[in-house]
């Protein structure tokens, strides 16, 4: 019965990631473009360093996720490479699960022509995956007669406290201008095991990704109605993992130090889906960022994830971010 419990456990975890609870599910993509495609650290070889922080409240007062992001990069300018970090904290309140993951990459940079580059990068990940069996109810816990639940439990599980540390590999690309980007990437190339039963295997399927962002000048002709720098920002990417599919769009206009946009976001599993929408809102200041996102679920879907909201703050250390004068264009090439 107690192996059968794991199983049972390794089972509901493998769909649930599956599904988008997974740590990338949980970053607004449009905005911390590395957390699917790590060569992104490289682009314009600017040192940064951010962190976001979101959580999903399912309405109920208790059922809550937590996502904590914190991510950077130093540029080696003089040698065309970057380092980044990631650095995610991912834990489910009611099952007592949680996840976290250290990915460090290498990023080199390739000059095609003039204005054009590509960034290759290989990523190197150190998980671990835990369940607080404090937070679990066990059924000798609940008395039906007068309604309460007891802190002790007899049950052989109550006494399990299942964990699994794993070794990740990950490869990607890019090629960039100051008006497109095209990359590509693949995650979990190793398939890690992750389950929490040794007898048994439950590995990280392959993830493959596709992104592309398109970027340009709406205010060309100086138009006095809007400011000197004006930019339209669209992203898209599609992941695949196993018999899991997410497709990610944002569109956003950059007016100087502010932007503002909305989101698309659409996951199956089998016969399972969710569609998202959501904005995105941004401040920009010389070396600062603050952004801000929430996300809603459609009804027309036959599984509602909760609704988000999500805060970033990122600095970049750019020795000439201070010379911008409301210029917070995003694929440049020049650090200006």
């Amino acid at each position: 019965m107690r192996k059968v419990k794991i199983v049972q456990i390794g089972i509901f975890l493998l769909f649930a990631f599956s599904f988008g609870f997974a740590q990338e599910g949980f970053i607004s993509s449009s905005r911390n473009m590395q957390s699917i495609n790590p060569s992104y650290h490289g682009i314009n070889m600017v040192s940064k360093a951010g962190v976001n922080y979101s959580r999903f409240d399912y309405g109920d007062g208790t059922s809550y996720i937590d996502n904590k992001y914190l991510f950077g990069n130093f540029a080696f300018e003089d040698m065309n490479f970057s380092i980044g970090l990631d650095v995610n904290s991912f834990s489910l309140t009611n099952l007592g699960l949680s996840e976290n993951k250290i990915d460090l990459s290498y990023i080199y940079k390739i000059p095609v022509n003039f204005d054009t580059y590509i960034l290759g990068a290989l990523t190197f990940g150190i998980g671990s995956d835990n369940i607080d069996r404090g937070a679990l109810i066990f059924q000798d816990q609940i008395d039906l007669t007068l309604g309460t639940i007891s802190g002790v439990s007899r049950d052989p599980l109550a006494d399990f406290s299942p964990s699994t540390n794993y070794f990740d590999i990950g490869a990607s690309a890019l090629i960039y201008n100051e008006r497109f980007l095209i990359g590509l990437s693949l995650d979990h190339i190793n398939t890690p095991n992750v389950s929490f039963n040794n007898e048994s295997d439950i590995e990280k399927e392959i993830s493959f990704s596709l992104q592309a962002a398109l970027e340009f000048n709406v205010n060309q002709y100086g138009r006095s109605f809007l400011p000197d720098y004006s930019y339209m920002m669209m992203y898209l990417y599609a992941q695949q993992a196993g018999k899991t599919l997410r497709i990610y769009s944002s569109q956003e206009l950059q007016m100087d130090g502010f932007s503002l946009g909305i989101l698309q976001s659409l996951a199956k599993f089998r016969d399972n889906n969710a569609l998202e929408f959501g904005l995105i809102s941004g401040f920009s200041s010389e070396n600062y960022r603050v952004d801000l996102t929430y996300t809603f679920p459609s009804s027309q879907t036959t599984y509602n994830p909760p609704s988000t909201l999500q805060i970033g703050v990122t600095m970049d250390f750019d020795r000439f971010s201070r010379n911008r004068r409301g210029n917070y264009k995003r694929l440049s090439t020049d650090n200006m």
